[in-house]
């Protein structure tokens, strides 16, 4: 399975449902797979979904090479965060300037005022914590504080690429360009080693638009198709979880992060909980190889 990048491993992953300790049940059955795609008729033998999904991983290691060879390109990231939990709202704005490689993006503004540099280390340090959880390390051995791992995405879709079976559901055409869209779904007999997120992949529907020339990751959609109830150290349950991603075409070999967002309704306790996440990526330019 190929999910490129930030935007990639879903956003399930960057932004993530809550992470919860204890027990896990849901309000309904695991999800099953869409009806399957009925292709044109033509002379040509319509591709599979492995088949895209393949040709999927090795336009991501095209956009490694093109990466390792220097060719990356910098941009403005902004985030926004909207939480509201009771009667508590909280509104947080993030600004960052942001790299079509795995290097680390630099924090620019906080809630529009400029960062303190003990507010940017923070920031970076979170933002790497987060990576090693989900991906690893990511570092290189040259500048691991900057430079990241050109491989890594690589390495991890096909590290986890068998724990997913696509489908071929249908095509749709994203930003003017034809895409196929892909269904993945656990396998069951393919088990992750956290327990709970072999239950919580049962039930999300994860959808992955593919553009049918470049074979680059156009949109991903994850959503959970039931309740989630968590008991443990701490009683909860998330009802509602959407996220939505796009990529932006920059080369036929480099797409990179564009628009993020993604809604999470539910309770703690009593209590109910919404988070509304969006991000939305402009100004990209070349960055200088002695940058």
């Amino acid at each position: 399975m190929n999910i490129t990048k930030n935007f990639r491993v879903w956003m399930m992953l960057s932004l993530g449902l809550p992470t919860f300790t204890g027990c896990i049940s849901f309000g309904g059955k695991a999800v099953p797979p869409l009806p399957e795609a009925r292709t044109g008729a033509d002379n040509t033998r319509p591709l599979t979904a492995r088949e895209i999904s393949d040709k999927a991983l090795e336009a991501e290691k095209r956009r490694e090479s093109k990466t390792a060879a220097g060719i990356v390109f910098t941009f403005q990231r902004k985030v926004v965060i909207n939480e509201v939990k009771g009667k508590k709202k909280r509104l947080k704005t993030r600004t960052y300037q942001s790299f079509s490689d795995h290097r680390d993006p630099v924090l620019f503004l906080i809630d529009g005022k400029k960062p303190t540099l003990e507010q940017v280390e923070k920031e970076r340090k979170e933002i790497r914590k987060h990576q090693i959880k989900i991906m690893g390390s990511g570092e290189s051995k040259d500048d691991p504080e900057h430079e990241g791992d050109a491989n890594l995405m690589v390495r991890n879709i096909e590290k986890h690429r068998d724990k997913f079976i696509p489908h071929l559901i249908g095509t749709e055409t994203v930003n003017g360009r034809p895409a196929y869209i892909l269904q993945f779904l656990h396998d069951p007999e393919k088990r992750f080693k956290e327990a709970m997120a072999n239950e919580v992949l049962k039930h999300v529907l994860i959808k992955i638009w593919i553009d049918q020339k470049e074979f680059q990751v156009a949109k991903a959609e994850v959503v959970l198709a039931n309740p989630l109830h968590v008991i443990g150290g701490l009683v909860a349950t998330v009802t509602t979880f959407k996220l939505t991603a796009y990529q932006k075409r920059l080369t036929p070999e480099i797409w990179t992060d564009h628009r993020v967002t993604t809604f999470i309704e539910g309770r703690v306790l009593w209590t109910p909980h919404t988070i509304t996440f969006s991000s939305e990526s402009s100004d990209f330019q070349p960055l200088p190889k002695d940058d």
